[in-house]
């Protein structure tokens, strides 16, 4: 028995985890690629399915949503809070969401190069061409304007990814934007 009082039956990697999540939320989408990118806070995970089946997994240790933040950080000199605050598009006293905006330009920037060359070895080792979709997720899915870059940049429907799209409630008893 864990500390919450519960027996864990089953355990799972993230990046199998994040598919398992995707089928029941999108299905499987048969003759399609799409490449599930979480990007977490120190890292990257890159998992690619075609009609379903993993094909590819990538896990990239060199870029994270604390990239972002550090970038604020240092060149707008505020505290982590305040970093974080702005990298999610909130006011900070003293400091312009607006003036955040070429930071994150810049660091979305490395991030799509290295999902570039993730995509990049994929094709040149499968005899996939072409990525039909991007599903988002993990803390910095959220940075403004990093899907519509990766969108634009790969040509592709990015979407930021939604594990309780298919999960019954009751709107009376729970607040649905919540």
């Amino acid at each position: 028995i864990t500390p919450a009082g519960r027996t864990p039956v089953v355990m799972d990697l993230d990046a199998f985890a994040r598919q398992n999540a995707s089928e029941v939320n999108y299905g499987s989408e048969p003759g399609r690629v799409v490449a599930l990118v979480n990007i977490g806070a120190s890292q990257a995970n890159i998992k690619i399915l075609t009609g379903g089946d993993s094909i590819f997994t990538r896990d990239i240790t060199t870029i994270g949503g604390n990239q972002f933040t550090d970038a604020i950080q240092k060149d707008l000199n505020v505290s982590f809070e305040q970093a974080e605050n702005l990298k999610q598009g909130q006011g900070v006293e003293g400091q312009s969401p607006d003036a955040v905006a070429p930071i994150l330009a810049s660091v979305s920037e490395q991030v799509l190069m290295e999902v570039q060359k993730t995509f990049d070895f994929f094709k040149a080792t499968t005899s996939e061409d072409h990525i039909d979709r991007i599903v988002l997720s993990g803390g910095s899915a959220r940075v403004p304007g990093l899907a519509d870059s990766m969108g634009e940049r790969f040509d592709c429907r990015v979407e930021i990814a939604n594990p309780f799209q298919n999960v019954n409630y009751s709107p009376k008893d729970f607040d649905g934007d919540f």
